[in-house]
């Protein structure tokens, strides 16, 4: 088995930009004018975007990765999950912001959809594959 891990990397950080953007364009669009009240509705928004994006490009990016493999599929999903989850986790240690359990929640979301991702592009690839009868 050989593991693509600059496109693994590359994904999940990817994957973590876009999970902020997100959250910029929202703010951007939604929220406050002001800049000391568009943070305050950044902060309160994230505890929502940032754990449903997360998750959801999880497993866009796991599917993404895998979509092609002939095998593999759990392996190398599961493995971008945990990349973009140690990522994930490598921004808030470098934040040093007070323990919270959504990050937990979050990036334990970030790990199962990767893996979930996965599991569905092995599952279309067998799909696609032409039967032995």
């Amino acid at each position: 088995m050989k593991i693509p891990w600059i496109k693994l990397i590359v994904a999940a950080i990817t994957a973590e930009v876009t999970a902020i953007l997100v959250l910029v364009c929202l703010v951007a669009i939604f929220g406050p004018k002001e800049a000391s009240q568009a943070q305050v509705y950044a902060e309160k928004l994230g505890w929502w975007v940032g754990p449903i994006a997360g998750t959801v490009l999880s497993f866009i990016g796991a599917f993404w990765i895998t979509r092609r493999l002939a095998n593999d599929h759990l392996v190398q999903g599961s493995l971008f999950g945990l990349i973009y989850s140690l990522i994930d986790v490598a921004l808030i240690i470098a934040m040093q912001p007070p323990f919270e359990w959504i990050f937990v929640v979050s990036n334990a979301g970030k790990i199962t959809a990767g893996v979930l991702g996965g599991l569905v592009a092995g599952r279309c690839h067998r799909r696609n594959l032409p039967s032995s009868t």
